[in-house]
């Protein structure tokens, strides 16, 4: 039997997908299982080695697109497509490939493609996102577990972020602390700067050493923290591959960073993680297994989809780096 699984659209959700995977591999142990991740990730997902076959696919937004991309499934002969992804298109391409059995949610209008479906109710709770796809496989009839599950990660990573950090000017004999200071998503994800600068001052007073990691989108916010710091810090934000950065974070005492997909993917690979979420909700999307802890500070606003706060900030500005520094050294005591 031959399985696909299309995950979902970001990083963050196909990391929170891992244990729905598994009981799907617990469930149908002789099947080859292979995952259709988005595609600017599937390199990451094909190097860190799962232990899935990783698909990929020319790019269908467009009917043609769809068209080349089903035709290329079809030749692949699947026998089974499970669709944590929610959208429509997902959907039609599994109908287009002729997949005998199509199962996922029925949203957005796409349930007549679907051969096996589960219903959801404006009323239904929301679940964390890892429970929302293993509640998938619960209502189709599978069973589920939710064990702590750990990502493999080739030694050559950690070798080459060994390397990088050794360059950058780190000491990988002292302990250290990986600080994703910035967002992709927008400035509302942010913590405030005056916060991060006085986290990072104790943080080093403390005689821990500060890595600064992300993608580009982080160097902006970066570039403020060096200027108070200088030398201090260590910035390696884009500058780094995926699989680079995953191995600076494995080899980090604790990671800090906000609703994203690397503090999802430092919780995979079992460092301490202290989580920011302000405008977002962590029992929707926080990390999801320890070690890890998770601020959140209600506000009237919030949650929200807000790429810049319109008001005061108050959900993120709420946080303190006093009670942030406590728990990151809880973690570094425990």
């Amino acid at each position: 039997m031959r399985i696909l699984v299309y995950l979902p659209g970001t990083l963050g959700a196909s990391l929170l997908a891992f244990p729905c995977l598994k009981s799907l591999e617990e469930n149908f142990p002789a099947a080859e299982i292979a995952i259709l991740p988005p595609p600017a990730y599937a390199d990451f997902f094909q190097n860190v080695n799962p232990g899935y076959q990783v698909i990929r696919l020319p790019d269908f937004k467009d009917i043609t697109g769809l068209k080349r991309a089903s035709s290329r499934l079809k030749k692949m002969n699947f026998d089974l497509g499970l669709l944590l992804d929610e959208s429509f298109a997902s959907a039609l391409l599994f109908y287009l490939a002729r997949i005998p059995q199509r199962w996922g949610y029925d949203r957005e209008g796409r349930g007549f493609m679907l051969t096996k479906k589960s219903h959801l109710r404006a009323t239904d709770p929301q679940l964390h996102l890892k429970r929302h796809y293993l509640q998938l496989l619960d209502t189709l009839g599978l069973k589920t577990s939710d064990r702590p599950l750990r990502l493999g990660l080739p030694d050559s990573y950690r070798q080459e972020a060994l390397h990088r950090v050794k360059q950058a000017g780190l000491n990988p004999d002292l302990p250290a602390v990986a600080i994703q200071s910035g967002s992709g998503f927008g400035p509302s994800r942010i913590w405030p700067l005056s916060r991060q600068r006085e986290l990072i001052q104790r943080l080093l007073d403390s005689r821990l050493q500060v890595v600064l990691v992300g993608s580009r989108a982080s160097q902006e916010t970066n570039r403020a923290l060096l200027e108070e710091f200088g030398g201090r810090l260590v910035d390696l934000s884009g500058q780094l591959s995926l699989e680079e950065t995953a191995g600076v974070v494995s080899g980090v005492k604790v990671f800090l960073g906000n609703d994203s997909g690397l503090t999802h993917l430092a919780n995979l690979l079992g460092t301490p993680v202290v989580g920011l979420y302000g405008p977002t909700d962590p029992h929707i999307s926080g990390p999801s297994q320890p070690p890890a802890v998770a601020f959140h500070k209600p506000a009237p606003c919030a949650p929200c989809s807000y790429r810049s706060c319109p008001y005061d900030h108050r959900c993120l500005n709420s946080i303190s780096a006093g009670e942030v520094y406590e728990v990151i050294s809880s973690f570094l005591a425990g």
